[in-house]
């Protein structure tokens, strides 16, 4: 949530690790899930504390460097195919 990350830091990364990765940002914010396994992936982490249920979180939450990195994220996705 404060600096940029680079295309390059996401070189190898599956379609599993990408999702993680998007959803981390999300997750740092409060945001619950609706899928089983997201939600068991982050309630494990000591950092999450669930708050925000999925339908009331708001993208304005985000900051710049977030926005930015969720869209390079989502970018590397459709080039490998993801989405």
């Amino acid at each position: 949530d404060s600096r940029y990350i680079k295309k390059s830091e996401l070189t190898g990364f599956t379609e599993e690790e990408c999702r993680l990765a998007r959803n981390e940002i999300y997750a740092r914010h409060g945001r619950k899930f609706q899928d089983k396994a997201i939600q068991a992936y982050f309630d494990a982490r000591d950092w999450y504390t669930p708050t925000i249920e999925a339908e009331d979180f708001s993208e304005a939450l985000l900051n710049a460097y977030e926005t930015a990195n969720r869209n390079l994220i989502v970018q590397y996705e459709k080039e490998k195919g993801y989405r």
